[in-house]
């Protein structure tokens, strides 16, 4: 084998192959050493050496495979006295991250982004505890270069996942612009925000123009307080979302009735195999046919599905200003309703009926943070899920964020 090909295919600077002690047909080792000694660099204050070496050792280090066999560099390391405080270290190589060239760190960390770690280590040979180790390692050093601090997003969305039993979350911020998570923590609420925002500082939450929420009062406090001349969005998925739940509420009500005055007609008609057919927000013949029967049958509940419908004129509306008149015309309609859950959630819309309206203004959704929480959990399943809520964190930012080598490249 020529050495001086092998060289050239490593590709390595400074350093030159002078010997191959071992090929199984599986794994090459070669020995390299540098081809200008160059005095060292103290891995504790950065700085380069000119004094005596301290000790040498030899280590093995992985590098990328060369014709689908495994490749192991076996390189002379030195030791030196740190001038600074007088401790005894390695020396620094540039190319070299522990056991691993760099280089094939960064394979690790690619490779891992398309698939699980188990996946990634049976394609490299190496067991999980090395490719979550490799992988953990690039992602702490990339977010350093890219995420601290974080980029300061113009429109903005808030959300959390759930990633474990027990209520444990994750908050994700998503840079509306770039679709991508641009922070996230472990928790959620009012303080994990004040986290983000204070990262951002002062002049990063003036730059902010509006941030769309699911309402969490936690969200909209935090937003209020940091970045204040911000718009706050409600997200109108979520506002149709809280009259579905209010009208299934009436619906199980009037089910439960149903069924006690033995009314078979009716709990048939309100059973829950009927349930999405009340929800959908599209008519239909049988939505239809339905809304018939209960004008009959039960008028408390045709009422509740009435009160639905017309909020949907809300935003229909062709401005904020007919917007403001519908949605006005429907918090007193919802009141007067006397129908307790409705009653609730239009006292809930008139006290959030700016955040509401603002969607007429900057028109956003928190559309693309529900989408990413649908990456973010299918990321969980794919791993049988994460003991280690930071490497999590990290590689939401790997799959959803700023750290995809795609975007890299």
């Amino acid at each position: 084998m020529q050495l001086d090909t092998i060289t050239e295919l490593l590709d390595i600077p400074n350093y030159k192959v002078t010997h191959l002690i071992h090929d199984d047909g599986s794994r090459l080792h070669f020995i390299i050493d540098q081809i200008d000694p160059l005095p060292p660099v103290c891995s504790g204050c950065g700085s380069v050496h000119e004094g005596g070496i301290h000790d040498k050792y030899m280590i093995t280090l992985e590098d990328l495979p060369i014709s689908g066999k495994r490749v192991f560099l076996h390189i002379s390391r030195r030791k030196v006295r740190c001038i600074e405080d007088g401790t005894i270290r390695v020396e620094e190589i540039s190319w070299i991250q522990k056991r691993f060239s760099l280089r094939f760190a960064e394979h690790v960390y690619r490779l891992t982004a398309i698939t699980t770690n188990q996946e990634a280590g049976w394609y490299l040979g190496l067991d999980d505890e090395t490719v979550y180790r490799i992988d953990k390692c690039m992602l702490e050093k990339l977010a350093e270069e890219k995420l601290d601090p974080p980029p300061v997003p113009t429109l903005m969305s808030v959300d959390e996942v759930s990633w474990q039993k027990w209520h444990k979350y994750v908050t994700n911020v998503i840079d509306i612009e770039k679709r991508k998570v641009i922070w996230n923590h472990n928790g959620r609420g009012k303080y994990v925000l004040e986290k983000f925002y204070r990262k951002l500082g002062q002049e990063g939450c003036e730059n902010i123009e509006a941030v769309a929420s699911d309402g969490a009062r936690g969200f909209l406090s935090a937003t209020r307080a940091f970045a204040k001349k911000a718009l706050i969005v409600l997200d109108h998925f979520h506002v149709k979302k809280y009259l579905n739940d209010a009208l299934d509420t009436v619906r199980r009500e009037e089910l439960n009735k149903a069924r006690k005055e033995n009314n078979d007609e009716l709990s048939q008609i309100l059973h829950c195999n009927q349930r999405f057919i009340l929800m959908q927000n599209k008519k239909s013949k049988r939505k239809q046919d339905i809304l018939n029967r209960l004008s009959i049958l039960n008028e408390r509940l045709y009422h509740a599905m009435l009160l639905k419908e017309q909020f949907l004129t809300v935003y229909k509306a062709r401005d904020q200003k007919a917007a403001r008149m519908n949605l006005k015309e429907w918090i007193i309609a919802a009141l007067k309703s006397k129908i307790l859950a409705f009653v609730e959630l239009g006292n809930k819309f008139f006290r959030k009926r700016h955040f509401i309206l603002n969607y007429f203004v900057c028109n956003i959704t928190t559309a693309i943070s529900e989408g990413i929480n649908n990456k973010i959990k299918r990321l969980s399943r794919m791993a049988y899920g994460f003991k280690d809520v930071y490497y999590f964190l990290l590689k939401i930012h790997q799959h959803c964020g700023l750290l995809n080598p795609k975007t890299s490249t």
